[in-house]
């Protein structure tokens, strides 16, 4: 081995015996990206074969589902497609006896210290471990009427006076108004999709926008936008990608915001049990108003509503973070673990309680929103979080 190839042999190594940095991660991973891939299978095969690999192990993970339930449903990083499968095979099966992980995983950690599993750390058994959340939603019509979306097949839900409600796929929903004629001046009429603790949705509206609900959120909207107004009504999170009209200015009303736009992307968190309100823009402008405040936001930025009813604008937002939830990702950067466990609690439908000190630790990485339950914490421990899973609560010991 030259010396490049034996550094990424000594990283490698100390991944797999969880004693890394976070530099040392970063480090790691560009080299898997930059390195020869004759130098890395070499590096893997000397590792493969200085390991004692149950030949059982090794045929199962050898199969495609396995090594997709490896290295995709847990990896949150991307792994470069240049590299063989067989490598990553040997990789997984080597990570899988000395770690318990498949190589790729970003894991959760400390700026600048060493990764130290927590033994004392209890999870369900797979058979009672919780699932993550999916498209789960519910349709309240004007009329009353209440369908549960995820237990709908696709296809038209309701047709009334030309307004037509579809459900053209698992979790995205569309309200149809094109068949109302001009000379229609139709009655107003409100719906509302809601979506519980462990739920997500999209939404496409009658003037072509298309609003991704978050967890434990819902959208009150009407069945057509009639008049030189289109205005929702938000609570929780959303994200906007806003159909432009000229003449007709979108606003969404949250719990603590208004926000007018004309068409423009935007990330919109108004929970009850968030310290601030966000509101994040990705395209165009859109200006947000509480009482006589008023901001106008340009790409990039965001307003942050206080409890003190005061709004700050950020220049540079990062908007990776704030709409990794729609891209099925949780990525947290100098996060506590309150913010985090507020985000894991909503998606996973569980309680968490904490004991002890409140931690003052910041925890930077990012995860898969597919990963179970057990899975997730299991990572998060590699923080030095110490937790119990006792049905649907995490105890957090601080």
């Amino acid at each position: 081995m030259n010396s490049v190839s034996e550094r990424f042999y000594f990283l490698l190594n100390r991944f797999l015996n969880k004693s890394i940095h976070r530099e040392e991660l970063d480090e790691l991973l560009l080299l898997l990206d930059t390195l020869p891939k004759e130098e890395i299978d070499q590096v893997l095969q000397a590792i493969y074969d200085e390991t004692l690999v149950s030949p059982l192990l090794a045929e199962k993970l050898k199969s495609e589902e396995m090594l997709k339930q490896i290295l995709g449903k847990k990896v949150a990083r991307p792994i470069s497609k240049r590299h063989s499968l067989s490598l990553y095979v040997k990789l997984a099966a080597t990570a899988a006896v000395l770690a318990g992980l498949a190589f790729g995983v970003f894991i959760l950690q400390q700026k600048n210290k060493p990764l130290n599993l927590q033994t004392t750390n209890t999870a369900p058994s797979k058979e009672s471990d919780i699932l993550p959340g999916g498209n789960k939603a519910t349709l309240r019509m004007a009329d009353g009427t209440t369908i549960i979306l995820n237990d709908s097949p696709n296809g038209l839900l309701a047709n009334e006076k030309g307004i037509s409600i579809k459900k053209i796929a698992d979790g995205e929903l569309i309200i149809d108004a094109g068949t109302i004629k001009n000379d229609e001046t139709p009655t107003q009429r409100w719906n509302i999709v809601a979506t519980p603790r462990g739920g997500q949705y999209q939404i496409r509206l009658p003037d072509g926008s298309k609003v991704w609900l978050n967890a434990a959120s819902s959208l009150r909207f009407p069945s057509q936008f009639h008049g030189n107004e289109r205005k929702v009504e938000l609570s929780g999170e959303a994200y906007f990608e806003i159909a432009k009209h000229s003449n007709k200015a979108f606003k969404v009303i949250s719990r603590h915001l208004e926000v007018h736009v004309l068409g423009t992307d935007f990330n919109l968190l108004d929970y009850d049990n968030e310290t601030v309100v966000k509101t994040t823009l990705v395209n165009g402008a859109v200006k947000i108003k509480r009482g006589t405040q008023a901001k106008l936001l340009k790409p990039g930025q965001q307003a942050l509503l206080h409890r003190n009813e005061t709004i700050t604008i950020t220049d540079h937002a990062d908007i990776e973070s704030e709409i990794a939830w729609k891209n099925g990702v949780f990525i947290f950067k100098d996060a506590s673990i309150q913010h985090v466990m507020e985000q894991v609690a909503r998606w996973y439908d569980i309680e968490v309680e904490y004991t002890g000190v409140r931690s003052k630790k910041l925890l930077n990485g990012s995860v898969s929103r597919n990963v179970n339950l057990s899975e997730l914490m299991n990572m998060l421990a590699y923080t030095g979080v110490n937790y119990e899973i006792r049905g649907r609560k995490v105890l957090i010991k601080n």
